[in-house]
Parts: C-alpha cells; structure tokens; sequence
C-alpha cells in the first residue's frame, strides 16, 4: 500500500510526489495484450510507433510512380490533402484523448447509440481514510423519437472528494462547478439544434432526484476552431437556470497543442457565475496527455483555483498523475492517480494534503455514428 500508517508525513508527501513524476514510466502488463490486433469495433489509443502527422497521408491507390507530365498536379494535390489531414488530425486526438479517459467534454462530436459508464473507486486520503464511491454515467439517443434528443442519467452513491476541479459539464448539477458538489442522481433531456465538428448548440432540461426535487434548464454552445496544423481552440458558453440557483452563466477556453503524435499538451480555463455562488468560481489547468501504448495512457496535470468574494484569492492548488489503461477485455479500464492539493485554511494558509485514488470502469458502448445536423 502507498500510504501507510507507520509513514510519516514528510516521508509520504515525497513518495507520493515521486509517484505522480514517475508515472509514465509504469510499464505495460502485457506487451503481447498490446500488440494483439484491433478487434473489429474495438477503439484503441494510437501506439507509440504512430507515423508522424506529416506522414498521415493516404498513399497512391495503385502505389505506382505517377507519369512525370502530371507529377506537378499530384505534387499539389498531395500537398492539400496532407494540409487536410494534419489539420483534421488535432481535432480527432482531442476526441480520443477524451473518449479513452472518459471526459463528457467532446461526447457529443460522435455520439454512440449508447454509452454507460459505470465506475468504482477506493481513494486512501490523508489520515489513513478510505472512501469507496460508485457512479454511473449512461447516454442513450432517441431515434425514433428524434434524432436530435438525447437522455443523459447520472448517478452515485455519495459526493465527490473534497478536490476542486473544472467543471466538466456546466450546467449539468452533477458537472457544473469547480468547487466540489453532490450529484446522487440526476436525469437529463437534451435537444439538438445544430451539430458539426466545429459548432454544437443544444438545449436541455433535467431534473435532480434528491429531496426536494431540484429542476434545471440550460443551452449551451461550442465552438471549435483549428488554429494552425496542430493547435485547436475551444470556446464553451452555457446559460442555465436551477430553482436552487436561479440564473448562471458558464465561460471555458480551451487550447490544446499536439506536441507528437501520441502527446497532447492542454490548457483549460472556466469561469462561473451564478445568483448564489460567492463572485466568480474560476480554475486553471495545464495538462500533458501521452498515449503509452494502444491501450494505455497517462495524463499529468497542474491546477489553480479560486473565488473573487469577498476576495479574489486562490482556494486550492493541485497537480495529479492519472495513470489509465484497458485490460482483459476491450471494455475493462483502471485507473491509478495519485494526487496533491494544497487547499486553503481559515488562517489564510495552505496544507499540503495527499490522496491516492483507485479506479475500475466498466463500458458498455454502441455503434458509435457521426452526427451532424444544421
């Protein structure tokens, strides 16, 4: 066990700091379970012997040398289809990136038929206490209804750890702050209004099973935007009102730079506002996401967060190591993450605090089908 009782502090914050710089280096379990072939259906992270994303270029159907007249043509067509690849490429490493550590973020750019997550965690805190937490996320389209609805239901057993972090779906009760909150179990309707890889807007209202009943209602907008070959910009904006909150209103900047092929750097940025929050809740996050192998990864990431009331003044500080891979079967993932926060105290000051948490997810997942609608 990395935290033991007979460890003392000092001792286990430097284990525990070593833990989260030497992460990445965890080798794979099985380097033949790596190199077994892609099962039909089966979605994999790119392996570490990717082709670089200049080389990401369909070759010549025929793979014979063109006739010298019309090499000039082929030169430049085959230099706007390269442009067009690479450019496309950011935008599909951001989705996988996201998909593979289970981020609701950029779900709705390719919508599966169904998506149920189902996730159970031990977390050993500070203080020799271990807290077990189980939750489910499951996302079902509408077809015969409408092709533009979409049920989301999210539920756990208790509240989130006391770590402050970006909001991952705001406006949604259970995702929506950045400081922590409680989502027992929450039930949501989503309208489509326009969807296409660099816009999606959609309504949606839910309802928050908790006693007494909380009801909520938001629209929300995203923007996508390719900033060069390997740089992608994402502006989020949602309004949304709760009977408990009254009106609210959420900004995210997003940049995110692909360094290589298998690594992608991020910097995350959210702000919210609401009727009973004190001023603005805002948070920081720079994150390094590396694929180690087709069905490993690991992200290690940096955050500041804070409020503006009474003061502006920082409330939390934090850097975590997540180290996730897929095992067994093609469904099965675990997660190790070891973390440090310094959360602020009534005095002003800041205590270190460690927490290692555990991680097994179950997925269960349909054909996923590429959605776009004006």
């Amino acid at each position: 066990m990395l935290i033991r009782r007979g460890m003392t502090k000092p001792f286990r914050r430097l284990a525990l700091a070593a833990l989260i710089f030497l992460l990445p280096a965890i080798p794979a379990i099985s380097a033949a379970e790596d190199a077994a072939p892609n099962p039909e259906g089966e979605w994999r992270m790119p392996a570490d012997d990717t082709a670089p994303a200049n080389d990401n270029v369909t070759p010549f159907a025929d793979n014979t040398a063109p006739a010298m007249d019309n090499v000039s043509g082929i030169f430049m067509r085959t230099v706007d289809e390269r442009h067009s690849s690479i450019e496309r490429s950011i935008l599909d490493r951001v989705v996988r990136f996201d998909n593979f550590f289970g981020s609701v973020k950029t779900e709705n750019v390719r919508l599966p038929e169904y998506l149920i997550r189902w996730q159970n965690s031990l977390r050993f805190e500070e203080g020799n206490h271990v807290k077990y937490r189980t939750n489910v996320r499951a996302g079902f389209t509408l077809p015969k209804i409408n092709k533009r609805l979409r049920l989301v239901v999210t539920g756990e057993s208790e509240a989130e750890p006391a770590a402050a972090r970006l909001p991952e779906d705001p406006g949604n009760p259970g995702f929506d702050r950045t400081l922590p909150n409680t989502r027992i179990v929450n039930t949501e309707l989503r309208y489509g209004f326009f969807r296409t890889p660099a816009l999606d807007i959609f309504a949606g209202a839910g309802v928050r099973v908790k006693r007494p009943f909380e009801t909520f209602a938001r629209t929300r907008l995203q923007y996508t935007r390719k900033l060069g070959e390997l740089t992608l910009f994402r502006l989020g904006e949602t309004l949304f009102w709760k009977n408990t909150e009254k009106l609210g209103e959420t900004t995210e900047i997003d940049l995110e730079r692909q360094l290589t092929p298998t690594t992608l750097l991020r910097w995350s940025n959210a702000g919210t506002l609401a009727q009973e929050t004190r001023g603005l809740e805002w948070g920081t996050e720079l994150s390094l996401l590396r694929a180690l192998t087709p069905r490993s990864a690991v992200t290690l990431s940096g955050g500041v967060f804070g409020v503006t009331d009474p003061d502006a003044q920082v409330e939390t500080y934090r850097i975590l190591a997540r180290y996730r891979r897929n095992f067994l079967r093609p469904w099965l993932f675990y997660e190790l993450e070891p973390e440090m926060s310094w959360p602020r105290q009534p005095d002003g000051k800041y205590r270190p605090t460690d927490a290692f948490t555990v991680r097994l997810e179950i997925v269960f997942q349909g054909k996923e089908v590429l959605r776009q609608f004006p």
